[in-house]
């Protein structure tokens, strides 16, 4: 399955949220965690499509493994080089010659988990190093449960109706808002317990393939573009216009009208759906993930230098700069490791 365009331009404007709140920006939060929502909703959305188009992986455990390893491996180094590049502007170094050794085994274990991806399984410290590297944690233990989830689902929903299926997502929805409804009412930290820990997100991942498995079902059509325009408005009302306790806003709030988006945008070619797949925001998302674990590293140097003070139009100035700064680091790298794999790729056909 190819790349779908409107939904690249959707991640663009999704990521734009998160990059410009971690400058500073606390009136972006809920359009930062939407943005967070989404993207892992999309994940769940195209990996129920590839069920849809026949594309069923085993459920075996080497099989799991092996699907998380392919969905990860493109991000990897880079997440790699953004833990060790964040180093100098973490904090970490001045602890350690304050602290000594304890310090440094300390942080040690913190890079390890890093390194393994496990740093969303542990309710502390899953900002050490590049602080938004707990997404790619989070998203390799969903890659992980990802065929057996798939299976499972495909077996819940048993005789493939439409209204069977909206009735497994009601159901879904309604654990997700139990489980986060009782997160808010405990002394346990709402954003690792409710945000960042990989079976929080279970629930919104599923949704999103319920909804991939059956968007060949719907009919394409401009009412579904008209559901996508309703449903990006209502977005944006929960977004500026609703205040919400952290239990809420921190993900359950948006998955059904994220749904209803994600049909409108995929089932219609309306003008939401031309909007998002305009060249720059279709390139935009080409190179999100890379964007994605490269932007809080800019921001660390931009503040380590002092490049987060002064007026608003400095300000202004200085995001849109890291903006683009980060674009540049993202796709210079990936083009970097195309010229790489074509290289070992020459390099293999050559020797035999």
């Amino acid at each position: 399955m190819g790349k779908i365009s409107e939904f690249q331009g959707l991640r663009a404007v999704a990521l734009a949220g998160i990059i410009f709140y971690h400058y500073g920006n606390t009136g972006l939060a809920m359009y930062a965690v939407w943005g967070v929502s989404l993207f892992f909703m999309l994940s769940g959305y195209l990996n129920g499509l590839s069920w849809a188009n026949g594309k069923q992986p085993h459920r075996d455990m080497k099989s799991s493994v092996s699907y998380m390893l392919r969905h990860i491996k493109k991000l990897y180094l880079l997440h790699i080089i953004m833990t060790v590049a964040s180093i100098p502007v973490s904090g970490i170094l001045p602890a350690i010659r304050t602290n000594g050794a304890k310090e440094l085994i300390f942080w040690g274990i913190v890079f390890f988990m890093n390194v393994t991806l496990t740093k969303s399984l542990y309710p502390k410290y899953y900002w050490g190093y590049n602080g938004v590297s707990w997404f790619l944690s989070t998203y390799a233990a969903l890659c992980l449960l990802t065929p057996s989830l798939l299976h499972g689902t495909a077996r819940l929903l048993k005789n493939q109706k439409l209204r069977r299926a909206v009735k497994v997502m009601a159901a879904i929805f309604a654990l997700q808002f139990v489980y986060c409804f009782l997160i808010g009412r405990t002394e346990l930290t709402t954003e690792y317990w409710g945000y960042i820990f990989p079976l929080a997100r279970v629930g919104e991942y599923v949704i999103g393939m319920i909804a991939g498995m059956f968007s060949s079902k719907l009919p394409e059509g401009r009412r579904y573009g008209m559901i996508g325009v309703i449903a990006g408005l209502w977005i944006a009302v929960l977004m500026f216009g609703v205040p919400m306790p952290e239990w809420l806003y921190r993900s359950i709030v948006w998955i059904v009208p994220n749904v209803l988006l994600l049909w409108g945008v995929h089932r219609s070619q309306g003008l939401l759906s031309r909007v998002l797949s305009c060249r720059l925001l279709v390139v935009l998302g080409d190179y999100s993930a890379n964007m994605y674990l490269i932007h809080q590293v800019v921001y660390g140097y931009f503040f380590y230098y002092g490049l987060m003070e002064g007026t608003a139009g400095t300000r202004i100035a200085l995001m849109l700069l890291n903006y683009v700064l980060t674009f540049v680091l993202a796709a210079g790298f990936q083009i970097l490791m195309k010229r790489w794999a074509e290289r070992k790729k020459y390099i293999k056909k050559t020797e035999d």
